[in-house]
């Protein structure tokens, strides 16, 4: 019987004494997709992260008996020396970068793997073909949006040949039709006699998979596929937050008719400018949205809908004077564009579709603490209880001394949610508001703005997941073709 290509034996995990990984052990056989599922900071991107070496040697203790990929002994390698047997697409897709821009990075790669200089800008541009991603070579990746960078990042992935692939939340911020070109990149992986292994949330898209594993809440593995009954599997998915097999309607009536935002004859764009020789710079103008013209009134949940790139981010930017646009965008029936900054922020209020960038405190309490001061919600002797009211309830009581920046993904999301919705705006825009959430807490935050919505508060969210959106919103609005449809 040939080696798997990733074989793990009694792999614990530490990082200043709490325990991450607990006696884990797994076998992925070459042509596998296997799926690694459970709720969110149960452990998955760590385990990810002890397999491509970045842990333990940025942090923490291990302790294994066997760790390899196809035979060789890993349990010793550094993260540069496992580079040629396991690639990584990370939950932050930013990460995955070292260079500005997707040629660049693309170049910086294939000179890594020492490809002749004369086969470089063949094979950049046969990927890039190939995965519809042309037209983001030279552009920045500040500009893009995130399921625009996590295909940045699978078109780099893809210039590997290693025999592991660790997927991330691979589809975060990706639209569902193209999921499905993914997915058949990663089948064309394991007919090659690949394995992936991928992580994430939403089991229900991953039917197709050879086998699921849960991490459950005591950081153990344990393989659903053993279960032979698909109920058992569903009961066990269901008792760990990770599965909720319908949400309810869960949409207010507006009551109101005073209008918080105005978009009229709205068109978003940007610049791109290239350097044609050393005396010449050539600027082309790429519009996202042309002409949009919608209103949202008070206490409305709005979603706002399309495919990667199209613009939902952009959008969100320019109403708060963050991107060029064409129109008038009014606020409370104020022009945004005569509004000073301090005035605006007050008024509105970002999550961002990278929480982390949004963080300025090192601990959870601390960040939490500070949104309460900022808007004065509480009297000053009640905002550290406050805040760890808040935290607890949100499923932090055990992490407030933590930095923002350790916690996982997902929690990083639900952590800027709450510490946004803890203000007085009148409007809020909120950036894949579930984005590596589990069932249970995708529903949490949901429920939080629409609470907010009820008391007053106007929401425009942006989302890839279909059952979420119908669920919750009362108006959606989907950009398609540069224009903005409104389906609801």
């Amino acid at each position: 019987m040939s080696e798997p290509i990733l074989s793990i034996k009694n792999l614990k995990f530490e990082i200043a004494g709490k325990q991450l990984i607990d006696n884990v052990s797994l076998n992925i056989k070459a042509g596998e997709i296997v799926l690694l599922c459970g709720r969110s900071g149960s452990g998955k991107s760590t385990l990810a992260n002890l397999i491509n070496g970045y842990y333990p040697e940025y942090g923490g203790k291990q302790t294994v008996d066997h760790l390899a990929i196809e035979g060789q002994d890993i349990s010793g390698q550094s993260v540069v020396e496992r580079s040629d047997k396991v690639q990584t697409i990370f939950q932050n897709a930013r990460l995955s970068f070292s260079m500005r821009t997707l040629r660049e990075e693309m170049v910086f790669c294939l000179e890594n793997t020492r490809t002749p200089l004369t086969e470089i800008n063949g094979i950049i541009q046969e990927k890039a073909a190939a995965f519809q991603l042309t037209d983001l070579l030279d552009r920045s990746f500040d500009d893009l949006s995130g399921g625009e960078l996590q295909k940045a990042a699978f078109v780099c992935a893809s210039l590997s040949d290693v025999p592991l692939f660790i997927m991330d939340e691979p589809f975060a911020n990706m639209d569902e039709d193209t999921m499905q070109t993914y997915i058949s990149y990663m089948k064309e992986l394991t007919a090659s006699g690949k394995a992936v292994l991928i992580v994430d949330h939403h089991v229900k898209r991953w039917t197709g998979v050879d086998r699921w594993l849960l991490m459950d809440a005591k950081q153990q593995l344990t393989d659903l596929s053993e279960l032979t009954d698909q109920q058992d599997r569903i009961s066990r998915l269901i008792s760990e937050g990770i599965w909720i097999d319908d949400l309810e309607l869960n949409r207010n009536p507006i009551q109101s008719d005073e209008r918080i935002l105005e978009l009229d004859s709205v068109s978003v764009f940007y610049e791109e400018t290239v350097r044609r020789s050393f005396f010449k710079k050539e600027t082309t103008v790429h519009t996202l949205i042309e002409d949009a013209s919608f209103e949202l009134k008070k206490g409305s949940l709005a979603a706002l809908v399309g495919p990667s790139g199209v613009g939902k981010s952009s959008l969100f930017k320019a109403i708060l004077k963050a991107s060029p646009y064409k129109g008038d965008i009014m606020l409370n029936q104020d022009d945004t564009k005569k509004l000073k900054p301090k005035d605006l922020y007050a008024k509105v209020g970002l999550v961002f579709q990278d929480p982390s960038l949004q963080f300025v405190k090192t601990t959870l309490l601390d960040e939490m603490a500070i949104s309460l001061r900022a808007w004065e919600t509480v009297e000053e002797d009640q905002v550290e209880s406050e805040a760890k009211a808040i935290l607890s309830k949100h499923g932090f009581e055990q992490k407030e001394q933590q930095s923002p920046w350790v916690i996982s993904q997902g929690q990083q999301r639900r952590l800027a949610v709450i510490c946004m919705t803890v203000g007085k705006q009148q409007l809020l825009l909120v950036d894949e508001p579930t984005y590596g959430q589990d069932a249970t807490n995708a529903k949490l935050i949901m429920d939080k703005l629409s609470e907010l919505c009820q008391a007053g508060m106007t929401c425009l969210f942006t989302s890839h997941d279909r059952q979420l959106v119908e669920s919750y919103a009362d108006r959606i609005f989907e950009i398609r073709e540069k224009k903005v449809w409104q389906k609801r």
